[in-house]
């Protein structure tokens, strides 16, 4: 169970909350912006899962945005400010500069799912869509459920063909055949559960009847609350964006980045999971 009072509310407000976070997420590369989203993505990752998947998930990302910041300062010299030439190839302040809030959005966006999964379990999942979508909703909480096994026994088929074979066979053949091997055995693991999967759900009478839930939230006071900040949240921040508080111009030269009263409300939204938790203060 995930970690925080926040994750105790009622799916709805948590869905809606991740929503926001992810589409605002996409929708600037304002830096301050891209580095307030960070920050928030990456705090509520620690509060629920520790330091050390963090820094384990950071240490993924950090090369993956300097690569983004490169590769769009190589091929897009449109900026005033060089840094670098070599041949038809050159650097720039603002392309590095565009290219790493290009990746620093892509890496809030991949906290936040990181959240979102620790938050949004299979049946708050099924509980929000069971009803009205109850085909797509099985498909994505199968889904979310297959994905963490195949890969877990993926790791344990290769260490057991390490473990028989592979101090014999250390060529490119050998590894390319313990390949083939462990795709051959997880495809044979999946058909074989999806039978047993679909002899059970006809054993249950899936299908047969409506749907209900396995697990019942209950509305309370503080998740009207809660749901009436974040939509007044949301809309002012979508209102802001509208008008242009989160556009910023990096060609050909970078805008001045000032104090704007939007930092203040996206700061509000993407904090709510903290805010909630001075309800604790209260008992």
């Amino acid at each position: 169970m995930a970690k925080g009072l926040f994750a105790t509310y009622h799916p709805a407000v948590c869905m809606l909350f991740f929503l926001a976070a992810i589409c605002f997420s996409f929708c600037t590369q304002h830096p301050v912006y891209v580095v307030m989203t960070c920050v928030f993505a990456g705090a509520y990752l620690i509060y629920l899962k520790g330091a050390r998947p963090f820094l384990r998930s950071v240490g993924a990302f950090i090369p993956m945005v300097v690569f983004i910041g490169l590769l769009n300062s190589l091929f897009n010299s449109a900026g005033a400010s060089l840094l670098w030439r070599w041949g038809p190839f050159s650097i720039t302040v603002e392309g590095l500069c565009y290219g790493l809030a290009v990746g620093g959005m892509l890496v809030a966006v991949l906290l936040w799912f990181s959240c979102y999964n620790e938050v949004m379990t299979e049946d708050k999942f099924t509980y929000l869509f069971g009803k009205r979508m109850p085909t797509i909703s099985l498909m994505v909480s199968m889904i979310s459920r297959w994905i963490p096994r195949m890969v877990s026994r993926g790791h344990s088929v290769y260490d057991s063909q390490e473990a028989l074979i592979g101090c014999y066979d250390q060529s490119k053949s050998g590894k390319v055949k313990r390949g083939l091997r462990m795709a051959t055995v997880l495809a044979g693991l999946g058909m074989e559960d999806s039978v047993q999967t679909a002899d059970s759900m006809c054993a249950r009478g899936y299908g047969s009847t409506r749907r209900t839930a396995y697990a019942r939230y209950k509305w309370h006071v503080r998740e009207y609350v809660v749901l009436g900040l974040l939509i007044a949240l949301v809309l002012a921040n979508a209102v802001l964006l509208v008008v242009g508080t989160g556009s910023f111009k990096f060609y050909p030269r970078m805008s001045n980045i000032e104090f704007l009263w939007g930092y203040v409300t996206y700061a509000l939204m993407l904090g709510m999971p903290f805010l909630v938790e001075l309800e604790r203060l209260k008992r």
